[in-house]
């Protein structure tokens, strides 16, 4: 079939098919969000704002760090260290912000964003020189981050302002019935990432460099400039993840494990339609999939499962997804 019978074939299909053809995963992943969530409104109860708070507000920090995850992958990367940059950057907050004011906390946070920027861009850029896999440079950056964490802060402690929490929270004591300034902390980033993605030249060359490096680097693309973007805006994410942390939590944990929380990011991106090949998905898919995964642990306690095979049975449906995921990828590639 010549290129313009294809051409004359896509015009003929109605747009709203051509539509779901692009975003049909991104529907079902909030179709299946959804539908879990009247799942386990008629497994409980009493369902009503405070259990809406309760998921938007506890399950930011997976977003955030999905999102994070996301845009390093769709570049043609995978950071195992965000959930290490989570941690550090919770620790971190909660010294700093400990005793200070509202106002503070804010010139805090945002100075550990740009910090986690900083940092995480520079792993980019030691993976770009030394052409070392992202996943054995990322591995180690995992085990500085937590040893760093335990430096800035040995045991659990530390606090922050009632302001900073009310943000995340909508609660000054991080507990609430308010989910509307979660929800907002969360639709803004994304729309913001979305916008930057498919619009600019710099969001689209994130795309270009995980579908092909080559072709990228011969359209003119500066590939080790990409490189450090992306980690930067990766680690900036886990960073936020780790302020959303401490603004729930109220203080600082630096025995947080970070490979698990990596490896829960890396689960979200997948049901979130990102190819770990790198060069497709989007950061909106991703956000009701890391609330997807956050929220099944609820459901299952909820259905009375013990804690302990709940946890089997999370683990089982994640490596079930990566499967269907990796299956759907390679025949879309077959198919291309």
């Amino acid at each position: 079939m010549t290129t313009t019978a294809l051409d004359m074939l896509s015009a003929s299909t109605p747009k709203w098919r051509r539509w779901l053809r692009h975003h049909g995963w991104t529907v079902g992943v909030w179709i299946l969000f959804l539908v879990l969530i009247f799942w386990y409104s008629a497994l409980i109860p009493k369902f009503g704002l405070f259990q809406v708070a309760s998921i938007v507000n506890n399950g930011s920090p997976f977003v955030f760090l999905a999102i994070g995850q996301a845009v390093i992958v769709i570049a043609g990367g995978i950071d195992l260290g965000v959930g290490g940059m989570l941690v550090l950057a919770n620790v971190t907050a909660a010294r700093l912000m400990e005793g200070q004011s509202f106002e503070m906390t804010l010139l805090t946070a945002v100075a550990i964003l740009i910090a986690a920027a900083a940092i995480n861009g520079s792993v980019g850029w030691i993976i770009n020189v030394s052409k070392v896999p992202d996943i054995v440079i990322t591995l180690g950056s995992l085990f500085v981050f937590q040893g760093m964490a335990l430096a800035v802060l040995p045991n659990p402690g530390g606090a922050t302002s009632e302001g900073f929490r009310w943000i995340f929270t909508g609660s000054k004591v991080g507990i609430g019935s308010n989910p509307w300034p979660a929800i907002v902390m969360i639709v803004v980033p994304v729309l913001i990432m979305a916008w930057w993605m498919s619009k600019t030249r710099s969001g689209l060359s994130l795309y270009a460099m995980g579908s092909d490096r080559n072709a990228a680097y011969l359209s003119g693309i500066r590939a080790a400039r990409t490189k450090i973007i992306s980690y930067a805006v990766g680690g900036a994410f886990a960073a936020f993840a780790g302020l959303a942390t401490t603004a729930i939590a109220g203080r600082g944990n630096a025995n947080t494990v970070g490979g698990n929380l990596t490896l829960n990011a890396v689960a979200a991106i997948v049901l979130g339609g990102v190819a770990l090949t790198g060069g497709v998905g989007t950061v909106i898919a991703v956000v009701p999939a890391g609330l997807t995964l956050f929220f099944l642990s609820p459901i299952l306690t909820a259905m009375g499962v013990d804690p302990s095979r709940g946890q089997i049975i999370q683990g089982v449906l994640i490596v079930v997804v990566m499967m269907i995921a990796g299956l759907i990828e390679w025949r879309r590639q077959r198919t291309s």
